[in-house]
């Protein structure tokens, strides 16, 4: 079961600044989290792009659905594969070396990517 992420309560602008600064804290360490999330995002694209173009766009007297599957370029989908894999592990490591507290940073984010608690099982 997901975890409910509270918002901040702010009453006034001291209040405010401290949430504030707080974020901006959290943010400067999640420098590092943005190039690795940005490592999987690019491994969606770089994905995507294997099943586009000359492979899916042959019409259905051109080959069915396996001879599209044979033209997928199988070692590029591997390597895909593995920077996302690396990627993910990465950005499992940052996870477990953040703290657990805060209403910003990894963790709160770390529990919304990890909804169905695949990564807790270890």
């Amino acid at each position: 079961m997901a975890k409910k992420v509270e918002r901040a309560r702010v009453k006034d602008m001291m209040d405010l600044e401290s949430v504030h600064m707080t974020y901006l804290a959290d943010s400067l360490h999640m420098q590092p989290v943005a190039r690795i999330i940005q490592s999987i995002l690019q491994c969606a694209l770089d994905f995507r792009s294997c099943l586009i173009g000359s492979t899916w766009e042959a019409g259905p007297e051109e080959g069915g659905l396996f001879s599209k599957f044979a033209r997928i370029n199988r070692p590029q989908v591997i390597t895909i594969r593995e920077t996302f894999d690396k990627s993910l592990k990465d950005l499992h490591s940052c996870y477990l070396k953040t703290p657990r507290h805060g209403e910003f940073g990894l963790s709160p984010f770390w529990d919304f990517l990890n909804f169905n608690e695949y990564y807790s099982q270890e």
